[in-house]
């Protein structure tokens, strides 16, 4: 027989998995625990279990099933959304916003079927909703009681000017002139050729070259395969040209003609002679041009206008073009483009309405750009997005599951570019790899990383500071796979479940390693997650940073992770119902996790929202442990009414800091057998804490203790703020005569609340000799339980 001492600090090992019980060599068995439910780990170490949850409200129809989706602006103002099938609405402050007296309520496209899927990203207050069956939607709050939800275009929202007009100023030079005169014959196939058109006379100055050009056109002639055009008087009779269509133009030294002379009747077999042969005097050539305006507020560019086509010769000093337009609403100022060689190019920009064009080389490397929307149709929308770089990134429709398109920089609406694509302008590309494996989510984190159903990648810059049509670099950075969950991030590392497996895991950049790493955070607790997938979690940093992880069984468990300091923990959690969904938003001074279950009442289904009550109270008057609970606070009473949702269920209760049980709600109320001020009333819980088999490591002259029997004679607690806990030895019900309870009243009067107690406390276990030498703390009331130490004094066997 040895009588020894063993001491656990901490427990933030979490709840291990069965497979780890006899991994006494690993440094979690010394901070892990065999079971704990109802419980969070705090990173500092201790245990304690979780706060209850508020009642908010059912939804709209629980026949259904519902989302729930969070909406932060600021720090001051957030809501959560309720997605049911086709509507949404909104609560705030733990209330359903109204509308008047009815619950505000908008109308949306999405089926009870397709709300799980649905994937958000919020910039102030716009959400942009994708989902790979519709078209993406554009959520923005306008009041508490009015939101809108709009399919965006992708185009730009900047007008585009219109009335374009303009003018030329040709300066026309005086010289030596005389009279010429032409006509014009048609060409057989075989050569054969017409007799001369009806001729025509010109004056023609050719003394001062001033760039103007000559221009002869005439009617078409059946059988011609060309047409000859000639000089036929005055003085260089002769050919000018032969064409193959129905217009010539001649420049202003080139009306000399050589031989041959204009025949003098027709080829035998010839076509007819050509008719309508007409002058026209060109100064210059045509040039095109085109405006866009410059939003004054984004800095958008408007799709560019019209085009306005003028005729004249810059080359020549003094000539210009001058182009006007109508005012644009919020233009800032306007950018024109000149056509050169068939592209339009940048020749300036203006504040006014109108340019002047004096021989401007246009730069065709900056274009207007052109109208892009590459979510039109079914099959071509996007399954998520995210902002990054100041650019919106949306990525893997049906079509092309690997395509990741890219906004413009700033303009998060508009996918257009120019050619050739300038750094500003929307972009888009394909993650290539040996599988076409879906892009099933996009973060900004060091550039973009993007998670796919069988990969993981970052997308940089490259050498370049940013993303850019021209800087694209794609890297892999492993080879997991992600479902369809979106992650969640914590500082800056992402966690992701993996496409298969069960299995969560957090990645970071390392940088010696200058790449993404991680680690399986669920290697340790697997049991928690074999053969089922997470369905939904959300992240709630403060107080406790802890991640809220609902599976698709219906169960909840909770991470608690903090990376700094190598801290992962797992437990899980219970309640008279089945959880579905969570979200998580900033209230007050903490991130809290409003939870979607479903329960049973009256033999009707219910999907309630609720919220996880604060765990910060002053006195235990304040402590809030019931789920699906309200709270009364007023004049003393004996009856709580407002239970409706509770119909028939047995409940407990903390009167003014005195626990009552076996309550029954009837008629929407209960009746205490004292009267109180404050009342916290709902579903009762248990929380439990089993520690892991002892091991005291190889004990001298006795080796290790694992396997013998053991007698755990006295347990000393250290807590903190905690009142009315039970020991015992196995996972014991409270009737079952096996579990002690410490009382605790010390100064409080008797008819004072026994207040929560930090310190160490002594409990003697029922005697009894096992082999795992575990201790078992419950807690069966709606009190507040913190373990931060246990330990045992432990006899062993021969």
């Amino acid at each position: 027989m040895a009588d020894l001492r063993a001491y656990q600090p901490a427990f933030t090992g979490g709840e291990l998995s069965p497979a780890l019980w006899a991994r006494v060599d690993l440094a979690k068995y010394g901070s892990g625990l065999k079971s704990a439910l109802n419980l969070f780990i705090h990173a500092h170490g201790g245990a304690s279990n979780r706060a209850g949850f508020e009642f908010i409200g059912e939804v709209k129809d629980s026949t259904k099933k519902t989302r729930l989706i969070s909406f932060q602006f600021n720090t001051e103002q957030s809501y959560v959304l309720e997605f049911g099938h086709l509507s949404m609405r909104v609560y705030r402050n733990g209330g359903l916003v109204l509308s008047g007296p009815s619950a505000y309520e908008a109308v949306t496209p999405y089926t009870q079927d397709d709300v799980d899927d649905l994937v958000l990203t919020q910039e102030a207050d716009v959400m942009y909703i994708t989902h790979v069956l519709y078209a993406p939607r554009k959520l923005s709050r306008l009041a508490d009681d009015n939101w809108s939800l709009t399919t965006p275009t992708f185009t730009p929202t900047m007008t585009v000017p219109t009335g374009v007009a303009g003018s030329e100023y040709f300066q026309r030079k005086n010289g030596d002139s005389g009279s010429a005169s032409f006509v014009v014959t048609a060409v057989g196939a075989g050569g054969e050729q017409s007799a001369v058109s009806s001729s025509i006379t010109r004056t023609l100055q050719w003394g001062k070259e001033d760039g103007r050009t000559y221009r002869f056109s005439w009617n078409p002639v059946v059988g011609a395969v060309s047409y000859r055009l000639y000089r036929s008087a005055t003085a260089d009779v002769g050919l000018l040209v032969e064409v193959t269509g129905t217009e010539a133009i001649i420049g202003q030294f080139g009306i000399n003609g050589v031989s041959p002379s204009p025949p003098g009747g027709a080829d035998p077999g010839a076509p007819s002679a050509p008719t309508g042969l007409a002058f026209e005097t060109l100064w210059g050539s045509n040039m095109r041009y085109k405006v866009a305006a410059i939003s004054g507020s984004t800095g958008e560019e408007s799709l560019p206008s019209a085009a306005v086509t003028l005729t004249n010769d810059l080359t020549y000093k003094g000539n210009k073009n001058t182009i006007t337009w109508s005012a644009v609403a919020g233009a800032a100022y306007y950018v024109v483009y000149k056509e050169s060689n068939g592209v339009y190019g940048y020749i300036g920009k203006t504040e006014t309405t109108s340019f002047t064009d004096e021989n401007i080389v246009a730069d065709t490397a900056d274009a207007p750009q052109s109208a892009n929307n590459p979510f039109v149709g079914a099959g071509n929308y996007p399954r998520c997005s995210t902002f990054v770089e100041q650019r919106f990134a949306l990525g893997g429709t049906l079509n092309d599951p690997q395509a990741i398109w890219m906004s413009q920089s700033a303009n998060y609406e508009n996918f257009g570019y120019a050619n050739p694509r300038k750094a500003s302008d929307a972009l888009e590309f394909r993650i290539r790899s040996r599988q076409v494996n879906e892009v099933r989510s996009l973060l900004a984190l060091r550039g973009m990383m993007v998670l796919t159903s069988g990969a993981e990648w970052t997308v940089t810059g490259g050498q370049a500071d940013f993303i850019a049509p021209d800087a694209i670099v794609i890297k892999s950075q492993g080879y997991r796979g992600a479902s369809k969950v979106q992650p969640v991030v914590v500082g800056n590392t992402v966690l992701f479940a993996q496409e298969r497996g069960g299995v969560v895991r957090d990645f970071s950049y390392e940088f010696t390693e200058d790449s993404f790493t991680g680690k399986d955070l669920t290697i340790l607790s697997r049991h928690l997650f074999e053969d089922r997938e997470i369905k939904a979690w959300g992240y709630a940093q403060a107080p406790y940073s802890i991640v809220w992880v609902v599976m698709d069984d219906g169960s909840l468990r909770s991470l608690t992770y903090m990376k700094e300091h190598d801290v992962w923990a797992w437990t899980r959690h219970e309640t008279d119902g089945v959880f579905e969904d969570v979200a998580v938003i900033g209230e007050g001074m903490e991130d809290v996790p409003y939870f979607l279950i479903k329960r049973t009442i009256g033999g009707v289904t219910k999907r309630y929202i609720e919220r996880l009550h604060s765990r910060s109270f002053t006195n235990v008057e304040d402590a809030f442990f019931v789920d699906s609970g309200l709270t009364y606070s007023g004049a003393a009473t004996t009856t709580i009414s407002g239970l409706g949702h509770l119909e028939g269920k047995q409940v407990v209760a903390l009167a003014d800091g005195n626990v009552v049980r076996n309550l029954t709600v009837a008629g929407g109320s209960i009746t205490l057998q004292n009267a109180a001020q404050k009342v916290h009333v709902g579903l009762p819980y248990e929380a439990m804490l089993k520690t892991l088999d002892l091991d005291l490591g190889e004990v001298r002259g006795l080796g290790t203790v694992q396997g013998r029997k053991k007698s755990v004679s006295n347990v000393t607690m250290r807590v903190e703020r905690t009142r009315g806990i039970w020991l015992g030895t196995d996972d014991y019900t409270r009737d079952s005569g096996k579990m002690i309870e410490y009382k605790q009243r010390e100064t409080e009067a008797w008819n004072e609340a026994i207040q929560a107690y930090t310190g160490d406390l002594a409990i003697t276990p029922m005697p009894t000799w096992r082999d795992g030498g575990n201790v078992v703390v419950k807690q069966f009331d709606p009190l507040p339980m913190t373990i931060l130490a246990v330990m045992p004094d432990v006899t062993l066997g021969a």
